[in-house]
């Protein structure tokens, strides 16, 4: 059907928006599946090691394909993860016709303040632009604040609707 990928720094919100959109296009009687990046780091064993570029790559590719998997069996995925690199979310829009890039650009103030990790206060295995993030060239919708919840996720509905109808 289609993928939806979520992208930004730690503490973005991409979770927050990912649960929301989810829920909301659940409601509407498609058929999402959300994969969190923290939640398959899990399920995949990589929550100890893996931070090295080359294995962040590796599961970022992973990632990509389950999604595309999925995505030809008829289901909204919904994928909310850092997504470090471009050539992932380029081999994202190669592979799937109905895809949908949302960047959370929101500032490092406002995401050091959410923290849910403790990443920035302990700045362990925290990821910036200076170590490896490729900032999204092209994506589908940009916030760079997050402002209202419902109005986020009214907005990519829409996006998303419109491209499925496409």
């Amino acid at each position: 059907m289609a993928l939806v990928w979520i992208t930004g720094l730690s503490g973005a919100g991409k979770t927050t928006l990912a649960n929301a959109l989810k829920e909301k296009m659940l409601g509407e009687g498609y058929k999402p599946i959300l994969l969190d990046g923290d939640m398959l780091r899990e399920v995949l064993e990589f929550t100890k090691k893996g931070y090295a570029i080359e294995d962040r790559k590796k599961l970022a590719f992973c990632y990509a394909r389950l999604a595309n998997l999925l995505v030809k069996q008829e289901f909204l995925v919904i994928v909310a993860t850092i997504s470090m690199f471009e050539d992932v979310r380029k081999w994202n829009r190669l592979n799937n016709d109905k895809y949908c890039e949302v960047y959370l650009k929101i500032d490092k103030q406002t995401r050091a303040s959410r923290d849910p990790k403790k990443l920035y206060e302990t700045n362990i295995n925290l990821v910036e632009f200076k170590n490896g993030f490729d900032e999204p060239k092209k994506p589908d919708i940009i916030f760079d604040d997050f402002f209202d919840l419902d109005q986020m996720v009214n907005k990519v509905k829409i996006y998303l609707i419109e491209k499925l109808n496409a």
